[in-house]
């Protein structure tokens, strides 16, 4: 989990410096290959979120549902069936 987080951060501090360097150049230029530094900064924020959700996705599941039934409201008591067999179940032990 360590390694996920910092793996996380230092891919995000590259991201930034990518971005950052594309706002550097002067107003009047704009490189030929800008759309593609962009690109590349879009494709690595994309993974890394794809990822924090397919690994916190229960987490995130769980979180909405509570939040859903607690705006719901728990009213209504909650019934159960209780079922007993009608004739014993025999024992087959020989």
């Amino acid at each position: 989990m360590k390694r996920i987080i910092v793996a996380g951060l230092f891919t995000s501090f590259i991201a930034l410096v990518g971005v950052s360097s594309v706002f550097a150049a002067p107003p009047a230029y704009i490189d030929p290959n800008t759309g593609g530094m962009l690109a590349q900064a879009l494709i690595v924020v994309l993974g890394m979120l794809t990822g924090v959700w397919f690994f916190f996705a229960n987490r995130i599941k769980m979180y909405f549902n509570r939040m859903m039934r607690d705006r719901r409201g728990n009213n209504e008591p909650v019934v159960q069936e209780v079922v007993t067999p009608e004739t014993p179940q025999e024992n087959n032990v020989q």
